[in-house]
């Protein structure tokens, strides 16, 4: 009777001592959450004015504009006709104008060269990748990319400063469809 009296006692004091561990746990879980929820409201209330700048910038500029569900804005402007859009695994050559909604060019294929690069499987922008989707050989596009899909809150660490939206004017001028 003595042994049992001696483990019941051994055992309420280790559940006392585990659940004054726990309680102190949820009080420093509490302010983490906090700042975690404080943070994800700040990220929505970014994008919600980033958009409400681009349209703003859609609007003084008279772009009809269509959009993805990733944020990106997007208008064929010359449609070829020339066959298939370029898809993911495909290696695309392309002219292309990089500028910020307040016309500052940074980046043109007049400066640097014609860009090539396969969809979906080389490091760049995320928005890039699915811009030229939309475009097959021969084709003209205008797109607009949130800064989340364009070079997001670092920038490019040259030109590009952290936290732009960008304006892509790409023309596919070669389309090598993957074997796939």
């Amino acid at each position: 009777m003595l042994n049992i009296l001696k483990y019941t006692f051994l055992i309420a004091i280790a559940l006392l001592i585990y659940g004054c561990q726990c309680s102190g746990q949820e009080e420093s879980v509490l302010p983490n959450r906090q700042k975690q929820e404080d943070r994800i409201k700040a990220t929505r209330d970014f994008l919600q004015k980033e958009r409400a700048s681009i349209e703003a910038y859609m609007k003084d500029n008279q772009l009809e504009m269509q959009p993805s569900g990733t944020g990106l804005f997007y208008k064929v402007l010359k449609d070829s006709v020339a066959g298939k859009n370029a898809s993911s695994s495909d290696r695309v050559e392309i002219e292309y104008r990089i500028s910020n909604m307040y016309g500052k060019v940074y980046y043109s294929s007049e400066e640097s060269g014609t860009r090539t690069f396969t969809i979906d499987r080389e490091d760049v922008e995320i928005g890039l990748h699915e811009a030229v989707k939309f475009l097959g050989l021969g084709d003209k596009g205008l797109f607009i990319l949130p800064s989340h899909l364009a070079f997001g809150v670092a920038g490019d660490q040259k030109r590009i400063p952290p936290v732009t939206p960008l304006v892509y004017e790409i023309e596919i001028i070669n389309i090598q469809k993957s074997k796939s």
